[in-house]
């Protein structure tokens, strides 16, 4: 699998890079920063790897990042190591993959679901999508966390291809309550202030819109992922956060030998290939009865959020979201052609 490849890849690049890991992640609140469980390692610690071995190598001199590619491999390296611990891929049913891809994204981004990523680090395939002209294979997408400033930010890193060669793209998105837009606006400036230069507004202007549409769709696939009602897996087999074992050497996390294929969306494929096959059997009657009532359709697919909990609890309130499948409008009276729907019920 292509994200194995790159995992093999940067290991061989950063041979020290999960020792160093198992250690930080030891010292998390003790002699390094405290962060958020949801946070698997800070960037700072990917940041830390890469240096080192920049300057073991004699690249630079001092600690501070300068070269392109290396800024690039602090935001790989950050993905890599939270995905090694689990190696979740996320392969969609192709109908669910194509309704949620045309779901728009619109008002703010409820970055509060981002929050239930069933694994510090999913890669999720993304089959016929393009990035900026180039086939993209799929995405790597986790949860960071700034302990210089508290900010949390959702970190992608497309898997594309550039000229037919493997190439990772690490994109940063700052999360709070605000549009998509307004997310990669923020990303573009702070992208300036790092690098001290600026870009003419009308050219700054045309890049957000551009990634904006770019990264729309891979915002939606995983919402999905994140919404109480997205199907992953199984009854019996669901993703999870494996817990560290104690050793010698400290807590570590054992990683998988291979990768884990989840299956997204089955049963909800399937019950959209039955709305469809409905949609064209009804629309071929009716025209061939002249019927005048309004024919069998579909309804688009759309996000349904909500809060949840008590106004005076803060802390307390959740939101929930949910995908809203494509819905069959003016259904047939043939009703054995909907789909069984199957409700989970959790055991006491």
């Amino acid at each position: 699998m292509r994200p194995k490849r790159h995992l093999e890849h940067y290991a061989r690049l950063y041979s020290d890079a999960w020792k160093d890991v198992d250690s930080m992640r030891a010292d998390r609140g003790k002699d390094l920063p405290w962060w958020p469980e949801w946070c698997f390692l800070p960037l700072a610690g990917s940041y830390s790897i890469v240096s080192a071995e920049a300057e073991r190598q004699g690249v630079i001199s001092t600690r501070t990042l300068t070269a392109g590619p290396l800024v690039n491999d602090v935001g790989i390296l950050g993905a890599l190591v939270a995905w090694r611990v689990t190696q979740g891929v996320y392969r969609f049913d192709p109908d669910v993959f194509r309704s949620v891809v045309d779901t728009p994204v619109t008002g703010d981004i409820p970055h509060e679901v981002f929050f239930n990523l069933p694994e510090w680090c999913v890669y999720i395939e993304t089959p016929g999508l393009p990035h900026l002209g180039e086939p993209m294979h799929g995405f790597f997408a986790h949860l960071e966390y700034d302990v210089n400033d508290n900010r949390k930010e959702l970190r992608l890193v497309l898997d594309v291809d550039v000229n037919g060669a493997p190439f990772l793209v690490p994109r940063p998105l700052h999360l709070g309550s605000w549009t998509l837009r307004e997310s990669i606006d923020r990303m573009i400036k702070e992208s300036q202030r790092q690098a001290g230069g600026d870009i003419l507004e009308p050219v700054a202007s045309e890049l957000a819109k551009e990634m904006t549409s770019q990264l729309e769709v891979i915002v939606s696939l995983l919402l999905y992922l994140c919404s109480v009602n997205g199907e992953i897996g199984n009854d019996e087999k669901r993703p999870e956060k494996p817990q560290s074992v104690k050793t010698k050497k400290g807590p570590r996390l054992f990683p998988p030998d291979k990768p884990r294929t989840w299956d997204v969306g089955v049963r909800m494929g399937a019950a959209i290939r039955h709305y469809y096959n409905q949609t064209i059997v009804n629309n071929e009657q009716e025209f061939t009865r002249h019927h005048t009532s309004p024919r069998t359709h579909i309804r688009r697919a759309h996000w349904h959020g909500f809060w949840t909990g008590s106004r005076n609890l803060p802390e307390e309130r959740q939101y929930i979201l949910k995908w809203i499948s494509p819905i069959i409008v003016n259904p047939s009276e043939n009703k054995e052609l909907l789909p069984v729907t199957i409700r989970l019920v959790k055991k006491e």
